[in-house]
């Protein structure tokens, strides 16, 4: 019988060698690794010992969910690879409220009381950082929204489509209610503010460091930046569907890494769709400048799309119960309007069939009892 082995004797080479694979697979199993002993965590890096816009650290494959928990300050996290959720307590929640999740899983913060103090928050590796204050940002008719009460102001300013730029040292701040873009890096003073007027009628996306949006009239637009000319947004691809203000909204999702779009919209009835909304989705040819009609999202086991108002998640099958979910489905957040007036839930891509709501019809679920429920209300703003 082969005697035992004390693992914190490992040699330092093999152990820093494990725990660099440990991060490149995710941070929070690289936190964990980090905890379990001394010599361990003297061989591996440390997640403050590095800048905060270091990839390597951030958890990106983490969502936040928005269940009421015990805790004031603690918050549930669903890793939409794995499916596994755990619970991590962020006692920067107690002064600050949470005005978005970017990709990269870094929560935007705004302090409740200074009301102009704007922060990024690794919720794994509690790195917290300073950007520039939001009066460099926004015009004096918006500074006075910012002492207005904590729901109206995370409403208002409710920053999802923000993000980290693929400079790694630039971070994308997007007010589309109040149609601000800005960009700064962690030392600057001041946001840089890029003129825009896109349709505040959907929902912008970061996706691989690059800043998308939906522009009324003019088509998906990208955020371009270079040395020669200040940061301005350029058509990405055209548009071939009409687009009218009523009724309507477009929703940009990260297919796992392509980019694709759902158009939401009032049409004809039809005897698998009696309320008259459509949820057409869309992949997009950045390099055609084209988007092309789609009835599946991929994936050998398929994959769901939960869509809100003003951001998105796609998830696939093969990390959850099965049937708790239905492949090529568009699962409807809790801040669309006809989940709670039409009691529509889901639309079916195959079949173009509408799926009603669950027992919960309104806007608040303090405490889900399905997935579909969960994952819906973290996409509810």
């Amino acid at each position: 019988m082969a005697g035992s082995w004390n693992w914190a004797d490992l040699p330092d080479g093999p152990t820093a060698l494990i725990a660099d694979r440990v991060l490149a697979f995710d941070v929070a199993d690289y936190v964990r690794f980090r905890a379990v002993c001394l010599p361990w965590r003297r061989c591996s890096a440390g997640p403050r010992e590095h800048g905060s816009l270091d990839r390597r650290f951030h958890p990106r494959r983490w969502t936040m969910l928005r269940e009421e928990l015990a805790a004031p300050n603690r918050r549930s996290f669903l890793n939409t690879s794995t499916g596994e959720c755990v619970q991590v307590d962020l006692p920067e929640l107690h002064d600050h409220t949470v005005l978005a999740l970017t990709p990269e899983g870094l929560l935007i913060l705004l302090h409740k009381l200074q009301r102009t103090t704007v922060r990024l928050l690794n919720p794994f590796t509690g790195h917290l950082t300073e950007l520039p204050p939001l009066t460099t940002l926004l015009s004096p008719p918006h500074h006075h929204m910012l002492m207005s009460g904590i729901d109206r102001l995370e409403r208002v300013f409710a920053a999802w489509g923000s993000g980290v730029a693929n400079d790694d040292s630039t971070v994308v701040l997007c007010f589309y209610k109040l149609g601000v873009l800005g960009m700064a890096k962690p030392s600057d003073d001041h946001w840089t503010l890029v003129k825009c007027r896109f349709n505040s009628m959907g929902a912008p996306l970061m996706l691989a460091g690059r800043f998308y949006c939906v522009c009324l009239h003019n088509g998906l637009m990208v955020l371009e930046t270079s040395a020669d000319q200040p940061p301005r947004l350029e058509m990405a691809s055209q548009l071939n569907f009409s687009a009218s203000t009523i009724g309507y909204s477009v929703h940009l999702v990260n297919n796992c890494g392509e980019l694709m779009l759902v158009h939401r919209w009032c049409g004809p009835l039809s005897p698998v769709n009696r309320v008259g909304y459509w949820y057409d989705a869309y992949r997009v040819d950045l390099d055609k400048r084209k988007i092309f009609p789609v009835n599946s999202l991929g994936g050998a086991a398929g994959r769901v799309v939960f869509m809100g108002m003003h951001c998105s998640l796609l998830v696939s099958l093969e990390n959850f119960p099965s049937g708790s979910i239905t492949a090529d489905t568009i699962y409807l957040g809790f801040d669309i309007a006809e989940r709670a007036e039409f009691k529509v839930g889901a639309y079916h891509l195959a079949d173009e069939s509408i799926e009603g709501t669950s027992r919960y019809q309104g806007r608040l679920v303090p405490r889900p009892h399905t997935l579909v429920d969960c994952l819906s209300l973290a996409n509810t703003v």
